[in-house]
């Protein structure tokens, strides 16, 4: 590339070849242009190599494959590692940036203030047809990021776009097991310690829900990893005792889900969980 981009976009992939190629299409209809595009493929068996391919003639566009599956934290910190800019914006495989001024907007909020290390956006939630199930935005200063954040995630991974040098010195995402499917969650509190969080309310990323992902039985697995991650923080970050019983709450309500997988009354809690916990 010409010059150094701001921007590094990274984008972790497994056997995502049907959905890989419209992500990397809303990356690239961004108006902010001052970006790489770093792809890491964690050992597709499919045809993701092929998609891909058919984009690397955009110079910003940089494919690397691990040999071997490596799992998703450490195909994470590959990225980072290969990373040139000065911001790391995610976006999954699955996922698409609906906002073509999503770029633009985070990059001038952080030069805006400097003294904020991560800003996310809202979401839309959709099913593999596209067809919208909920929509929804998250915390959007940093004082309530900090009140609610030991409770839930208040970031959506493929919205955010946080600081490198941030990330290095807090030891990027962490690689154990306990951490898995919770590294970002990890990573945002770890990040939160030398600096400041925002979202921006803006519903410019379009998450897709898909068929054979997280289920119940694992989000369950997922809520007691959250319990967990806000014990080790707790000194960090106000509200614990209020995040416990958030999290005992959501424990039930996933068993509930499980019980009984009612969808429209599924959406419909799960909208007002978002909003307003």
């Amino acid at each position: 590339m010409s010059e150094t981009p701001l921007v590094s976009i990274l984008m972790p992939t497994y056997n995502g070849a049907a959905y890989i190629a419209r992500a990397i299409e809303s990356v690239m209809a961004q108006t902010y242009q001052s970006w790489e595009l770093i792809i890491v493929d964690d050992g597709s068996t499919d045809t993701t190599a092929e998609t891909i391919t058919q984009f690397l003639s955009d110079e910003r566009i940089k494919y690397l494959k691990n040999e071997n599956n490596l799992g998703i934290q450490k195909t994470l910190n590959r990225g980072l590692k290969e990373a040139l800019g000065k911001y790391i914006a995610r976006i999954d495989d699955d996922d698409r940036w609906i906002e073509l001024q999503k770029l633009a907007l985070q990059v001038q909020f952080l030069q805006d203030n400097s003294d904020h290390v991560l800003v996310g956006t809202g979401v839309i939630i959709v099913d593999e047809e596209s067809k919208e199930l909920i929509r929804y935005l998250l915390p959007q200063t940093d004082a309530n990021i900090r009140k609610n954040i030991l409770g839930k995630n208040c970031f959506v991974h493929s919205s955010v776009m946080f600081k490198k040098d941030a990330a290095f010195k807090v030891g990027g995402y962490d690689e154990s097991k306990q951490a898995l499917h919770m590294e970002d969650y990890d990573l945002w509190f770890k990040i939160g310690t030398i600096g400041k969080f925002a979202n921006l309310p803006l519903h410019a990323i379009m998450f897709t829900l898909r068929e054979g992902g997280l289920s119940s039985r694992n989000k369950i697995t997922q809520a007691k990893k959250a319990f967990t991650l806000a014990k080790k923080y707790k000194d960090k970050y106000p509200g614990y005792y209020f995040s416990v019983i958030r999290s005992t709450i959501r424990l039930v309500v996933y068993g509930f889900i499980l019980q009984f997988p009612i969808k429209v009354f599924v959406n419909r809690l799960a909208k007002w969980y978002k909003e307003n916990w």
